[in-house]
């Protein structure tokens, strides 16, 4: 005759009790894992937009804009200072001004 020995659920590996808890720990590990992946994420977006970050100064910030086709007046309002500055730090004289307005409307009536 075979002898059946009585096993708890506590003792037996296989039980539906010890199975849930082995599961449920699993899901905790990996959430915390995923939760810890998404901060070191975050972390290094952040950083890496901070590293691209340039404050340009007034004088470049006015020259980008002059070469984008913006007009003296819009880039002085735009910085908050006024046409004298921006034109000094374009190097726009009134000579020079007045020379390329007329190769502009020399060249367009030709």
């Amino acid at each position: 005759m075979a002898t059946i020995g009585v096993f708890s659920s506590a003792s037996n590996p296989y039980s539906t009790s010890s199975l849930y808890n082995t599961t449920q720990t699993a899901a905790a590990a990996q959430s915390s894992t995923t939760t810890a992946t998404q901060a070191a994420a975050a972390t290094q977006a952040s950083a890496a937009s901070q590293e691209d970050s340039v404050k340009l100064s007034s004088e470049a910030q006015a020259k980008m804009l002059y070469k984008q086709g913006q007009s003296v007046a819009n880039i002085a309002s735009s910085l908050g200072t006024d046409t004298k500055t921006v034109n000094n730090y374009l190097g726009i004289t009134l000579e020079k001004e007045i020379e390329k307005t007329l190769e502009t409307t020399l060249t367009a009536k030709a």
